[in-house]
């Protein structure tokens, strides 16, 4: 059977595995070059586990690709016969007056998203959660969490059965444009494709510095669980996916539960001492965990989910790679319509990955950029 074009794909982790996923089910010849192992602690998917939601402090026009990739993944999830999709709801709390917390309401309401306001005397009752006086609290049933491994060897188990190649260990060191794209590996190998599609996550700067020179920022993050009172865990464990919108920053969690690591799971997604926070380097990224990376999520369980509290018992380093504006940016590259780009996915990206994959395919397939893809066009971010 003739197949489609030859498609390389840089990059295996989150989105690169949807994507060849996705192309490979749509016929193309797909090979994946990762530099690491499959599913892998240097980049932005370590952690085993990642939120999924609806109410959407980003904008209400994220929630239709949050459905569509819901769908997906309960799909995939089915025809592997694995769990991949966990619905605990989600909690989200702050001051109204916190306009990203506004945002995630304000989003409920434009996008029709089942949600359930209360007063923080309501939320102290129904959750673990010490939701100040003033403050209110906005719970979705649609929330819960993605499992990071089992849904990445699912998204590449498929692509293999479907006929991608899948080659790890395989490190880019450039993407060389002309006649035909080929892609140099720094182990000399020249391979050539029809077109390409460049998911290196927070190697993509240093892979393709000219994309949008500045205006992709590199940053680290520190995931960490705790081990709570034994009298404790099973209220935390019945608890929701969490989110909190403080002076402090924006912080968010699981459940407790023993998904990769036995514990109390949380992390700052955004410190707000800091918003020019500088970038780092992913080749030299300090990946230690030392005293003052857990010293704000001590304090945020102090302040806010006592029940929570415990011994560190496991941190690891998660690296985001974000746009100033924190939306996506899948676009060409400029003045090469066979080499397609999508990154800057890193603090909200995971939840998306089947959705972004088959919309990427389908512009490499198709040679245009589907409707929805086009909110997030290199232009949008000054490039």
């Amino acid at each position: 059977m003739a197949r489609g074009p030859k498609v390389i794909v840089i990059g295996g982790g989150t989105m690169g595995s949807a994507t060849a996923w996705a192309l490979a089910a749509r016929g193309a010849a797909v090979t994946v070059l990762e530099r690491f192992s499959h599913v892998h602690e240097y980049g932005s998917h370590s952690g085993f586990t990642r939120i999924t939601r609806e109410s959407y402090h980003e904008g209400a026009g994220y929630v239709p690709l949050v459905r569509r990739a819901d769908a997906l993944w309960q799909a995939l999830g089915e025809r592997v016969g694995e769990r991949l999709l966990v619905r605990t709801g989600m909690v989200e709390f702050g001051p109204e007056s916190d306009p990203e917390y506004a945002g995630a309401i304000a989003a409920c309401r434009a996008a029709a998203v089942a949600h359930e306001l209360m007063d923080a005397a309501e939320a102290r009752r129904r959750f673990p959660i010490a939701v100040p006086d003033g403050w209110t609290a906005c719970f979705t049933p649609s929330g819960g969490y993605l499992r990071v491994g089992p849904c990445l060897e699912a998204l590449k188990r498929e692509a293999i059965s479907l006929g991608a190649d899948w080659r790890t260990g395989a490190r880019v060191r450039e993407v060389a444009l002309g006649e035909r794209p080929r892609v140099l590996l720094d182990e000399g190998t020249l391979l050539p494709a029809d077109q390409v599609v460049v998911t290196a996550g927070a190697y993509l700067p240093g892979l393709l510095p000219g994309f949008l020179p500045g205006r992709l920022k590199v940053l680290r993050r520190v995931l960490a669980w705790t081990r709570p009172d034994p009298l404790e865990v099973p209220r935390l464990a019945a608890m929701p996916v969490w989110a909190g919108f403080t002076p402090q920053g924006f912080m968010y969690g699981f459940p407790h539960g023993d998904e990769g690591v036995t514990g109390f799971k949380l992390a700052c997604h955004a410190p707000t001492a800091d918003p020019s926070e500088a970038a780092v380097d992913p080749e030299r990224v300090d990946r230690s965990i030392h005293p003052a990376d857990l010293a704000p999520l001590a304090g945020f369980l102090d302040a806010y989910l006592p029940a929570g509290r415990g011994e560190f018992v496991h941190a690891t380093v998660c690296l985001y790679t974000c746009t100033p504006s924190t939306d996506f940016v899948i676009d060409r590259v400029p003045g090469d319509r066979r080499v397609w780009v999508a990154g800057g996915f890193s603090g909200h990206g995971f939840k998306f990955a089947p959705a972004i994959g088959e919309l990427v395919a389908e512009a490499v397939v198709t040679g245009e950029a589907p409707e929805a893809l086009r909110a997030f066009a290199r232009a949008r971010h000054g490039g």
